[in-house]
């Protein structure tokens, strides 16, 4: 599934799927080109070109492994465009489509309409989801900037941007959070059945994916993907308020590109929380209070102001094993609350890191602990 919003080399995304290798199944691309109450003559006009060269596309090279669907839809509403809407859109009929042959088990991919792939992007993503039974999925990625100059601005935000989220990730694996994976719009991949008992994808004009993903991860086994790799392009761009495009805008807007991230420091603690949620289960209360004593101050100050004990009750009130505390445990400890935590702390506690900088410390501190 792609949303397609002005995007005039879209093609350039359906021949690297059409040179992917062919599996033992069928794949249909739904490309949605789509464009806003709000859009002028030009933007829609160019979005129909467009249309009319995918059903062209479509003619010549649909074949029975390969279909191309191009679905045209206008004016939607919204004051600013995003992929929110559209991928929604895209996917909901994808789900549809499978509804109506009985493949509950169908797999939704996501990608974008700037992206090109690996040749085996299809069967991987087909062969693991087969061989580990999974819910959904999270691709690799890799913003190509290699055949600019080193010295090129767009080169270094995307660089930096990518050691960014490549750190975000680490660090949640580090500190034993159970679904530290990325929730990149281009890079997803999920079960029709998954899908639909996630709610479907969110309208939101940005982070549309990462609130998505959220829901889906608690569903079902997830993986993530790396034997492929999905690569969007590293370009500018103001059409959502956040994502890679906002973030190269203001990476490339100074002399230097500098990104900070939150300190391990913080993710140190965080650790020594996680570490301890075995201990929660079926506690009486004011032993909950003394394990929450012994935590670091900035730790203990937030879950203090977040009344944990009070949550943990309610978790204990309403599981019967282990297992079942920690998964409802860290459906409330969630990427929203671990981010609010970091947002609580920094700065108030902790100074924000410079990327590389956070990233050789990460490395320090887990190649200490591994002895």
């Amino acid at each position: 599934m792609i949303p397609c919003y002005h995007e005039p080399d879209v093609h350039g995304t359906l021949n690297s799927l059409l040179e992917c290798v062919n599996g033992n199944f069928v794949t249909e691309i739904l490309l949605v080109i789509n464009s806003y109450q709000f859009n002028d003559n030009d933007i829609k006009e160019a979005n129909r070109r467009t249309y009319r060269e995918s059903l062209d596309f479509a003619a010549r090279h649909n074949n029975p492994h390969f279909r191309l669907i191009p679905l045209l839809i206008e004016d939607l509403p919204g004051h600013q465009s995003g992929a929110g809407i559209p991928r929604k859109l895209g996917m909901d009929e994808a789900l549809c489509r499978f509804d109506r042959i009985g493949r509950n088990q169908g797999i939704i991919v996501s990608l974008d309409a700037d992206c090109t792939v690996d040749t085996n992007y299809l069967t991987e993503i087909y062969r693991l989801f087969h061989a580990h039974d999974l819910c959904s999925a999270t691709i690799a990625f890799h913003h190509p900037t290699e055949h600019l100059p080193e010295t090129d601005p767009v080169r270094k935000a995307a660089t930096i941007y990518e050691n960014y989220l490549r750190y975000y990730r680490a660090a949640l694996e580090y500190c034993g959070y159970p679904y530290a994976y990325y929730t990149i719009g281009s890079a997803i991949a999920v079960r029709c059945e998954t899908y639909a008992r996630a709610g479907g994808m969110s309208k939101l004009q940005a982070g549309e994916d990462f609130y998505f993903m959220q829901k889906v991860f608690p569903l079902g086994k997830t993986r993530f993907i790396d034997t492929t790799c999905v690569y969007p392009a590293a370009r500018l761009s103001d059409r959502v308020p956040f994502g890679t495009g906002p973030e190269l805008i203001k990476l490339t807007a100074g002399a230097q590109p500098i990104k900070t991230t939150y300190s391990v420091e913080s993710f140190q603690l965080l650790k020594t929380f996680f570490c301890r949620i075995d201990r929660f289960y079926h506690t009486p209360t004011d032993a909950i209070a003394d394990i929450i004593s012994e935590l670091p101050d900035p730790l203990k100050a937030f879950l203090e102001n977040e009344t944990i004990t009070d949550r943990l009750e309610e978790i204990n009130r309403n599981t019967n094993r282990p297992e079942a505390f920690r998964k409802r445990f860290f459906n409330y400890f969630n990427a929203f609350k671990i981010l609010k935590y970091l947002n609580f702390v920094h700065p108030r506690y902790f100074a924000p890191v410079e990327v590389n900088m956070a990233i050789d410390r990460l490395k320090v501190v887990i190649r200490n602990e591994d002895g």
